[in-house]
């Protein structure tokens, strides 16, 4: 249950500083650019659920 929420919270933080990061790059905002958050949001958190079940293992 804890993993499920660290990745949670991982995606959103993950979200919002690659949305700023984009932002700032002057990217324009559309569906290619939400992708890529998303994608990118993911990975995050996938990588830290994997890191926190390796960690506690």
């Amino acid at each position: 249950m804890l993993t499920l929420t660290l990745s949670a919270v991982a995606y959103f933080l993950a979200s919002y500083f690659i949305r700023r990061y984009l932002d700032a790059s002057g990217i324009p905002k559309g569906m290619t650019r939400g992708l890529l958050i998303f994608v990118c949001a993911l990975a995050v958190s996938y990588g830290v659920a994997a890191l926190f079940q390796w960690a506690t293992t």
